[in-house]
């Protein structure tokens, strides 16, 4: 008897472990007030203009000198990652959270792209 009690009690703690990593569905957006649906999104920015504007700020900051060659070049390589996951993903239409990687990804972008340029002298 006491090796059964013994054995629920060293059971009991890796039991409700394993309970705490279950996955769980995310409540549905009616549940959570603030989250609209995807079809009454407000309207943002697309990530082809956005990328498109960090080009055109490589560019010119390349152009002024700002840049040097190997730092535009790196710079365009990760617009051009960019495009190509903002492609892959729109293959099957973006979700919101993939939507929200390459917006973050675009800023990214840019907010380097301004502090490269502003540490020459």
């Amino acid at each position: 008897m006491r090796l059964l009690v013994s054995i629920a009690i060293l059971t009991a703690p890796i039991a409700t472990a394993h309970a705490q990593f279950l996955p769980r569905t995310p409540p549905s957006s009616e549940r959570m007030p603030g989250i609209a649906d995807r079809g009454t999104m407000p309207a943002e920015p697309s990530i082809g203009r956005e990328l498109l504007k960090s080009r055109e700020q490589i560019q010119r900051a390349r152009e002024d000198g700002n840049l040097t060659k190997q730092e535009a070049r790196s710079l365009r390589r990760e617009a051009r990652q960019i495009d190509a996951l903002a492609e892959r993903y729109s293959a099957d239409g973006l979700s919101d959270s993939e939507r929200r990687e390459l917006d973050m990804r675009v800023r990214a972008l840019q907010s380097l792209t301004t502090a490269q340029a502003s540490t020459k002298p």
